[in-house]
């Protein structure tokens, strides 16, 4: 899947190196989503020391999110060895071991080859694309990136492991969102009829979370 990821990126000679990502989704279990919370924001501390870009939210549904990013993939591999020897997070995972709160509900393994800031608030939507059709899916997302910026959003882009693209656009804040909900885009509502005549993609997803 990796090579799926490369594929696209040199297919596009405007991108730069990509960012990796890695998100990983827990469910709380009944009456634990403080606990989870709590549990988050350790893991936050000590991936963190270790050099990982750590991103933590909290979806619609109660579930956290808890997203890394890496400059390479380079940077990833040097990472994963040096939290595999790290006895603070050895001891971390003992710890919520003993005493578990959620469980893993989701896991993605993403390039990103446009990326973006993360706001207080984003969503995520994950299509999945028609067979064949990647390529164009991604330079429609590049384009609709393009409209959503221009309304006031900051967007990335990216493609997980299954090769599925992640389109996540953030905002300051909740009242910055409901403003572009709000706002009339006739040039987006114009693309998006032009994209159903022509579907590239199937909406698989959709998450609306806040950042911690």
């Amino acid at each position: 899947m990796k090579i799926f990821a490369v594929c696209l990126l040199l297919s596009m000679s405007s991108f730069a190196v990509a960012d990796v990502l890695v998100v990983n989704i827990f469910k709380s279990m009944p009456g634990k989503n403080q606990l989870t919370l709590q549990y988050g924001q350790e893991a936050k501390a000590i991936l963190s020391k270790l050099g990982a870009n750590i991103t933590l939210g909290v979806d619609m549904d109660g579930r956290l999110h808890l997203a890394r990013s890496f400059n390479n993939w380079a940077a990833w591999a040097k990472f994963g060895k040096a939290l595999q020897a790290n006895g603070e997070w050895t001891a971390f995972l003992k710890k919520i071991n003993k005493s578990p709160s959620a469980v893993l509900e989701d896991n993605y393994m993403m390039n990103t080859p446009v990326p973006g800031e993360v706001g207080a608030v984003y969503q995520v939507f994950i299509f999945e694309p028609v067979m064949g059709r990647a390529g164009d899916l991604l330079r429609s997302a590049m384009q609709a990136k393009a409209m959503h910026e221009k309304a006031g959003a900051s967007v990335s882009i990216s493609i997980d492991q299954l090769q599925k693209l992640h389109y996540v656009t953030s905002y300051d804040s909740w009242d910055d969102w409901a403003k572009v909900q709000d706002t009339p885009n006739p040039e987006f509502q114009a693309f998006m009829k032009k994209q159903g005549e022509d579907p590239k993609a199937k909406l698989v997803k959709v998450y609306t979370a806040t950042s911690m």
